[in-house]
């Protein structure tokens, strides 16, 4: 198992992927995952953990700029 973090930010369109290294304390953005009429596009998310093998899955909670919480 390796020691990358990948972290998801959900949106209804898309969902950004990035890709942190703890030990380094950097974290790229990796790809985007779009979000297909029948829902997410589960074997593209599938790919990319059998890929990096991360540590970690990190979901974001999406939240309005003031910081109050969205219907998501």
């Amino acid at each position: 198992m390796g020691s990358s973090v990948l972290a998801f930010d959900y949106g209804l369109r898309r969902i950004g992927v990035a890709v942190g290294e703890p030990a380094l304390q950097t974290a790229n953005a990796l790809t985007v995952v779009q979000n297909r009429d029948s829902g997410v596009d589960w074997q593209h998310i599938d790919k990319l953990v059998k890929e990096w093998q991360p540590a970690r899955l990190v979901i974001g909670v999406p939240l309005k700029m003031d910081g109050s919480d969205t219907d998501l």
